[in-house]
């Protein structure tokens, strides 16, 4: 699931999913190193739409609509950690609006996370962010390197829902915005797609 906050124009409600295509472009990056177990952690009070597309593309997904990532006392750490090879998701972000602020934001929590979880990852994220100065401490100060990109060579078409995510909003109006997937420990080099 996708949160718009970033930009002004989507301040409604921030059910915008990720389209099944979103993830069909990523498939052989994720079976040519072997992962068939992904753990999709960001599913809280979600339609769980990103579990079933993945499912549907032939991985086995762990992950719930009742998991809090950030709160380990909905999920074992370590025994799921035993159950899946990598993490694939598009996290609920919220804008971090000052560098002093960061590490209140959930954004900045969510991608440290999942580095001091220290599994392979793929993650979905507004390509912007990569030039931020708290994503560039991040990546700089705790990946030792590991962070890489593929680069979606058109803008993703996000799916809106009414809010509560249980049904599709019929806008008229595609919801689209430039996505990077920001991989750890997956990737050699970056890559274009």
């Amino acid at each position: 699931m996708s949160n718009f906050k970033d930009s002004p124009k989507f301040t409604n409600h921030n059910d915008y999913y990720t389209p099944k295509s979103a993830w069909e472009q990523i498939k052989h990056f994720l079976e040519v190193r072997g992962h068939k177990r992904i753990f999709e952690p960001f599913l809280l009070n979600s339609n769980e739409q990103s579990k079933h597309y993945l499912e549907e593309l032939g991985f086995s997904v762990i992950g719930n609509k009742n998991v809090d990532f950030l709160d380990e006392t909905t999920w074992d750490l370590e025994m799921e950690r035993k159950y899946y090879d990598c993490i694939v998701s598009n996290p609920p972000f919220e804008r971090i609006k000052s560098f002093k602020d960061r590490k209140d934001n959930l954004k900045y929590k969510c991608i440290k996370k999942l580095i001091d979880n220290d599994k392979p990852f793929i993650i979905l994220m507004n390509s912007t962010n990569m030039f931020q100065k708290w994503f560039m401490e991040l990546v700089e100060g705790e990946t030792g390197g590991w962070i890489k990109f593929i680069f979606p060579s058109k803008k993703i078409q996000y799916d809106k829902y009414k809010e509560g995510g249980e049904e599709k909003e019929d806008t008229g109006k595609q919801c689209s915005f430039n996505s990077i997937y920001v991989c750890y420990k997956l990737l050699d080099k970056n890559e274009w797609i």
